[in-house]
């Protein structure tokens, strides 16, 4: 199986660029992270709720990758989980 930087695709890869690498949406997704870790929301609902608040498209005009989205949550959810 072919990969892009590591991940499944290019879709996965920018939708993981974008989100830690904006400054703007990486702080919407701390946010949302931050409420699942306080079961204010679910995760599928933070994937939705972050699919909602994004632009239509990454600014180099990709599609938002909800699974890569979901990915990250999980993965950002652990951390703070340990220091909440």
């Amino acid at each position: 199986m072919s990969t892009y930087n590591g991940y499944e695709s290019k879709v996965h890869w920018k939708t993981a660029f974008w989100l830690n690498n904006d400054e703007g949406f990486y702080n919407l997704l701390m946010n949302k992270v931050e409420l699942v870790v306080y079961m204010r929301i679910s995760k599928t609902e933070a994937v939705y709720e972050m699919l909602r608040d994004l632009p239509a498209t990454t600014p180099d005009g990709e599609v938002w990758h909800a699974d890569t989205i979901l990915d990250l949550i999980d993965e950002n959810y652990t951390e703070q989980l340990q220091y909440s």
